[in-house]
């Protein structure tokens, strides 16, 4: 039986390896029954003309297939609510026409930053229709903030969170059979790869990389012997390399006004130690030394980097620690979506 007796139409990216997808499940699992609209199958990032200029700007020959699909389903089903998640291809006509359909919620989950300084060139139509929407759901603070101060009323935050299908400790996996030294796994966002390159310089572990992206400035990092770069892994490609690395580097994603990572809680959900940018917000979730360990600058990176690596039993007591930690927060997609649902039900 489900938990929430209501019908759902899910309207978002459906690539499986990313939250979107699963959120979707989580949702699925918990209502009675989800029809699902993909949006790459209308506006497809395989097309980068098109879909660049879908992106850009919003151009309504280009998103008028993905309208015309989503009224479809509002006329030929009988739902309670539309879930739509960043949507930046809605236009205002479909989210009135839904809007007429008395007892139909919508809502946006946008897991990205309209109002931050990072320019992502997406905004205009979703900032545009913004108010069309009977619930906004925000992963962070600021937004919630940023939304109430434009007259939105039904604005719910829920903290980020892992997929507990996806991100868990391997079963009888040891410290013996951890073959990286140090890791990041993502984007080279702000001043990632002057960081990582000074960081190189400090410490004599090699620093394992693991994004398509970051290939495009190997010259920039120049010929360090220390710093691997590898394409981008997702799955369980994606869980064993953080289970079989000593140290996985966070950051956090300041020019998008960030205070937390979704890799924080995927890091310590698959058992490994979390060394992080410091923010306050994030340490409330997890304690500094005893649940994580965090820095300000390379300097204090390096210096725990050398310390953790030469000092395994603390490290190790530290990843066990925060391990548990995210277990007890329960922060997993079903539980985050349970509560999202129960705020508009």
């Amino acid at each position: 039986m489900s938990v929430f007796p209501k019908k759902v139409l899910f309207v978002g990216d459906g690539n499986q390896n990313g939250y979107i997808y699963m959120r979707s499940q989580s949702i699925k699992s918990l209502v009675e029954s989800m029809d699902v609209i993909d949006t790459n199958r209308y506006i497809n990032p395989q097309k980068p003309l098109s879909y660049r200029l879908a992106y850009r700007f919003q151009l309504a020959p280009l998103l008028r297939n993905l309208n015309n699909a989503i009224v479809e389903k509002i006329n030929s089903n009988s739902y309670d609510l539309v879930w739509f998640e960043k949507p930046i291809f809605i236009l205002k006509k479909t989210l009135r026409y839904i809007s007429a359909k008395k007892g139909i919620y919508t809502v946006s989950l946008n897991p990205d930053n309209p109002f931050g300084p990072r320019n992502d060139g997406c905004w205009g139509l979703y900032l545009e229709n913004i108010h069309l929407y009977s619930h906004h759901i925000v992963m962070r603070r600021s937004n919630y903030k940023d939304l109430k101060k434009i007259g939105i009323k039904k604005v719910h935050f829920i903290p980020l969170c892992y997929e507990k299908n996806l991100h868990f400790k391997e079963k009888n996996f040891n410290e013996d059979q951890k073959e990286l030294d140090v890791t990041f796994i993502g984007t080279p966002y702000d001043n990632r790869i002057n960081f990582i390159g000074l960081l190189s310089k400090k410490i004599e572990a090699n620093i394992n990389v693991y994004s398509t992206e970051w290939k495009k400035f190997k010259k920039k990092l120049g010929n360090k012997k220390n710093i691997i770069i590898s394409d981008a892994i997702y799955q369980s490609d994606y869980r064993n390399t953080i289970n079989k690395s000593r140290i996985m580097l966070g950051f956090i994603t300041r020019s998008n006004a960030d205070e937390i990572s979704f890799r924080s809680f995927e890091i310590t959900a698959c058992g490994s130690f979390l060394l992080s940018e410091r923010t306050i917000f994030q340490q409330k979730f997890f304690k500094e030394n005893k649940e994580a360990a965090y820095f300000d600058g390379v300097e204090e990176c390096a210096n725990k980097i050398n310390y953790y690596l030469d000092n395994p039993l603390e490290r190790i007591a530290i990843e066990s620690a925060g391990h548990k930690r995210v277990q007890d927060l329960n922060l997993t997609n079903d539980s985050t979506m349970k509560r999202a649902l129960s705020k508009i039900f």
